[in-house]
């Protein structure tokens, strides 16, 4: 009988231990991990003499801090000079790579800067290419086409496990667009515009 108590309490303390570990790893990669949230708008920061530039932010807003932050900012255009599909797009910012952002801590992303050229990290067609680099603002761009979109893609490692996280922005289109600067993730006025 004894034995029988023994085996039991041993099954009983196993399946104890396979449970707890299986809601620990549950909530350690799952709960315990980074997020990130990315502003509604994008704000447009008017500078002198007619230049501006327009801007993305980001937050931390997860339980863990990401590090090797690789930032790429994608251009979509559907529809330019009759083609049917999407035409999507890489370019460079001003923060393609980060080398880590804490918890809490936000960020900015230069999407488009009328004081300098775009270089393409991979470059559309021909016509579009030289469309893109003859528009005077993001809202030129986001005007290409039956439809242009800009997305912002964060890939980031979890610094607590080493897991590769990807988050993407929402589609932003030109109607997302404000004049203003961030405060947090929100675009407001100041005194300046």
């Amino acid at each position: 009988m004894e034995i029988l108590a023994d085996i039991g309490l041993v099954t009983l303390g196993a399946l104890l231990g396979i449970g707890s570990s299986g809601a620990f790893w549950w909530v350690q990669s799952h709960h315990w991990v980074p997020k990130i949230k990315f502003s509604v708008e994008i704000a447009e920061y008017v500078l002198k003499d007619s230049q501006s530039f327009f801007q993305c932010a980001f937050e931390n807003v997860g339980k863990r801090e990401i590090i090797d932050l690789d930032i790429q900012v994608r251009f979509g255009v559907k529809g330019y000079l009759g083609a049917t599909g999407w035409a999507y797009h890489t370019v460079s910012s001003n923060a393609s790579r980060v080398p880590q952002l804490s918890q809490g801590k936000k960020r900015r992303v230069r999407l488009f800067d009328t004081r300098e050229s775009i270089e393409f990290l991979d470059a559309p067609s021909k016509s579009l290419r030289e469309a893109i680099e003859n528009c005077t603002s993001l809202r030129d761009v986001l005007q290409l086409g039956q439809d242009a979109a800009v997305r912002v893609h964060v890939f980031g490692y979890d610094a607590f496990s080493g897991a590769r996280k990807h988050f993407k922005s929402r589609e932003y289109r030109e109607n997302d667009i404000r004049i203003g600067t961030f405060n947090g993730l929100n675009v407001v006025q100041n005194s300046k515009f």
